[in-house]
């Protein structure tokens, strides 16, 4: 196993896996009335929210949504949103329509569902079907710091700023027994989650496994010296089988992916999260990983997109065992 220090990130998928070229998510594109409702009722769902659960204080974003609808309710009524921001002039107009469409993708999205079939990220294109990011690459790339690297405790951590927030979440949702860590780095990722784990009171523990064991040492976590094309020897069976769930797998060391997701298979259950980091040039590995396994895994969109589409290095790559 190795870990890649000098990662680049990649337009996440760059193409469809081949094994679902035809099968990739059509629907026809909201529009009209249709995507004057689907606006309205966000408007109004995220005013209760703000209501109900934020104590009256909107996010920048709600502020962004709102001030938005505001300004398509001052729009022409008789017409499709759509042909009325077309018609406005300038610089306002330029905005306004790039906004509306922004928030069109937001709501085709949102109507999937949390919990999506991965064909369903793919739309098609010229180039055949893709998906994409709401965020830059320049911007992804930034996420883990532009003159030096985000760090844990002083040791360098090879998260971005998207992810840092995304597994505090999922870990006080999923609240994991296991943990699984493939690719150690220096060790700060293991110790960092351990830590969250103790603050969250969640009895859990972490294994992270990397060619070289890290230096450093937590009660929380064995860190193991191993190699993901001999996974029985770092994860033997019984281990596998006694290890409580629910479970957290964390494929971050780009080795064998097909080979490394299709030996953890048998072991998970119903709720356990699977996370593949830096997911671009494995996109057709675990294509075939889930094709070889049907509704066997849903990706969680709640993860992938909550800062915008695959604003995340696991990029269409967050799945939950159904």
């Amino acid at each position: 196993m190795k870990l890649e220090r000098d990662r680049v990130y990649h337009p996440v998928p760059a193409t469809f896996p081949v094994i679902f070229q035809e099968q990739a998510s059509g629907a026809a594109p909201l529009a009209g009335d249709e995507l004057k409702a689907a606006v309205l009722e966000l408007e109004a769902e995220t005013r209760a929210r703000i209501a109900e659960r934020q104590q009256g204080i909107p996010t920048f974003g709600d502020g962004t949504l709102l001030s938005l609808v505001r300004q398509l309710r001052e729009l022409d009524q008789d017409l499709p949103w759509e042909e009325s921001v077309r018609r406005q002039d300038g610089a306002a107009g330029r905005y306004l329509e790039a906004a509306l469409e922004r928030l069109r993708l937001l709501l085709e999205r949102r109507r999937q569902g949390r919990f999506v079939d991965y064909r369903e990220r793919f739309v098609p294109s010229p180039e055949g079907p893709r998906s994409g990011r709401d965020v830059g690459a320049y911007e992804l790339a930034a996420s883990q710091g532009v003159l030096g690297c985000m760090h844990w405790k002083g040791v360098p951590l090879f998260k971005s700023v998207y992810d840092f927030s995304i597994y505090s979440m999922l870990l006080w949702e999923l609240r994991p027994r296991t943990i699984l860590e493939l690719g150690s780095g220096m060790g700060a990722s293991a110790v960092w989650m351990a830590d969250l784990l103790r603050a969250f009171e969640i009895d859990g523990h972490v294994y992270s496994v990397d060619l070289a064991r890290p230096e450093l040492r937590h009660g929380g976590v064995s860190f193991l010296a191993g190699d993901c094309r001999s996974l029985h020897a770092v994860f033997p069976r019984e281990l596998l089988a006694a290890a409580p769930h629910p479970w957290l797998l964390v494929e971050d060391a780009h080795v064998d992916v097909g080979g490394v997701l299709s030996y953890f298979h048998p072991f998970f259950v119903p709720g356990d999260y699977l996370v593949i980091e830096d997911s671009g040039p494995k996109q057709e590995e675990i294509g075939r990983f889930l094709a070889a396994h049907p509704g066997c895994y849903k990706l969680d969109s709640r993860y992938t997109d909550f800062f915008g589409r695959n604003a995340t290095s696991a990029g269409d790559s967050i799945f939950v065992r159904f």
